[in-house]
């Protein structure tokens, strides 16, 4: 009687606790997208009319936006290192290109060097993240020619301006 009471006191003791499920869980994501662009810069030709002295002008509207927690930096490029000749190859003026994003974000300057056989002259700035650059502002890029020439003909240059995340 004694063995029958021990093992009903263990099947009752069994049978009355308590039971734990298995913990379960799920992964919860998100995402978004990657953005980091100059904008309002489409192919277009920006003329400065008569470069026969310094000081002529021309500019445009820029967006600026991108969204790495690191920033960017932004690179002007100068294919030609000024405003190239047609007539005399290699020869080019003078000029400042001047960067100047909105926000509270600093500006900066590419100053073509001119003169014979430079191509490809660049200056670049670098932005830390933030909700400004994230978001997106908006901006000018002007040039203003530093120099001018009595010589006839045509003068062009190729600006690239190219963003990349930190």
């Amino acid at each position: 009687m004694k063995k029958l009471t021990m093992c009903a006191a263990a099947v009752t003791v069994v049978l009355s606790s308590q039971v734990s499920a298995a913990p379960g869980d799920v992964q919860l994501v998100g995402f978004v997208s990657p953005v980091c662009e100059v904008s309002g810069l489409f192919t277009q030709l920006l003329d400065f009319g008569s470069v026969v002295s310094s000081g002529q002008s021309v500019s445009t509207n820029i967006g600026l936006q991108c969204n790495d927690v690191d920033g960017a930096t932004v690179t002007m490029t100068s294919a030609e290192g000024g405003l190239e000749s047609d007539d005399d190859e290699d020869f080019a003026l003078t000029y400042d290109a001047t960067f100047a994003p909105g926000g509270g974000l600093s500006s900066f300057t590419l100053s073509a060097p001119g003169g014979p056989g430079l191509n490809n002259v660049s200056a670049d700035h670098s932005y830390g993240g933030s909700t400004t650059l994230a978001s997106g502002t908006t901006g000018t890029l002007s040039v203003v020619t530093t120099e001018g020439s009595p010589w006839a003909g045509g003068y062009s240059d190729t600006l690239t301006v190219n963003i990349t995340s930190n």
